[in-house]
């Protein structure tokens, strides 16, 4: 029998109701289920790509006291160390950007790493929420905190969606004053965290003059999107795109459009946009019923390294 890609452990219903035990009537809502209901608020299902797995992916039948300690764990990609640690931890909720499952499911194995995820979430009892595309076209999601984290002025989404015309993917920023490239560059690295970003001016610049070409540079329209944005940012009027990868045909045809490209790499934005979420999450659930800690997952990281 095929199985769906939302996972959730044995309903209480069926074969205990035939069997003459009672089912409790709709009491107080579990925790879990407070924390999901809330991110589909800021993140709804209905903004997600076609086919993506988005929401409460992994339910549970575990049961959260008001006034006991709850625990929220945040990653990009939950891998099994992310989940071993997010166990060892006592997590009781995952929010995840990258959905699990992501594939739909035949059966559950422990012979592939996602089955023995899947296996052990349902073991330990631990909800996963997955937001990925819905929180990049979302008012308030990734696309809109990048672009307004890297200059104040007005954002709108490049592709609207045909049912929320404030949300869609990728969002232009028309910057209140023209900002020196070197600017938003620091800005962008700062705000994720890196080192180094790659930067296509569409010019023949020797390393020696990148730094003064970035200072007589000035921006006042930017495009982002978050992931591998060309479909997205291709034909957009900006002066510059702002995206985590661009094949190398799509970067040479931005520039001969006079676009400048900066790179960030996979899931950088992401990551950085978990731990603002983490800060979201701390202040909405800072007087609830539940003693809510949330963290980001401190293994979780990008797998690929400059060396």
């Amino acid at each position: 029998a095929s199985c769906s890609s939302r996972v959730a452990t044995a309903s209480p219903r069926g074969p205990t109701a035939r069997m003459g035990f009672s089912v409790p009537g709709p009491g107080p809502r579990p925790f879990h289920k407070i924390v999901s209901g809330s991110l589909s608020r800021r993140f709804p299902e209905a903004l997600a790509a076609a086919g993506d797995n988005v929401g409460l992916t992994i339910d549970t039948l575990r049961e959260v006291e008001r006034g006991a300690s709850a625990h929220i764990m945040l990653c990009v990609d939950l891998t099994e160390q992310v989940l071993a640690e997010a166990v060892s931890q006592h997590a009781d909720f995952l929010v995840t950007y990258s959905p699990m499952p992501h594939t739909p499911l035949m059966r559950l194995s422990t012979d592939d790493v996602m089955g023995r995820i899947l296996l052990e979430c349902a073991k330990q009892q631990l909800a996963v929420h997955c937001i990925h595309t819905s929180a990049d076209a979302a008012v308030g999601g990734i696309n809109d905190w990048l672009a307004r984290s890297l200059s104040r002025g007005s954002t709108t989404p490049i592709l609207r969606h045909p049912r929320v015309p404030e949300a869609g993917q990728g969002r232009l920023l028309d910057c209140d004053v023209a900002t020196p490239l070197s600017t938003i560059v620091e800005r962008l690295k700062e705000l994720l965290q890196l080192r180094f970003v790659r930067l296509a001016l569409g010019g023949m610049v020797d390393e020696e003059s990148v730094a003064r070409a970035q200072e007589c540079c000035y921006v006042k329209t930017l495009a982002v999107q978050v992931g591998e944005g060309a479909a997205v940012l291709r034909g957009c009027a900006a002066d510059v795109y702002v995206t985590s990868e661009m094949s190398h045909a799509d970067v040479l045809a931005a520039n001969a459009q006079g676009v400048i490209v900066l790179l960030t790499g996979q899931s950088t934005i992401e990551r950085a946009f978990m731990h603002h979420l983490r800060q979201e999450l701390e202040r909405e659930y800072a007087g609830s019923d539940f003693n809510v800690k949330v963290r980001c997952s401190s293994v979780d990281a990008n797998p690929l390294a400059v060396v």
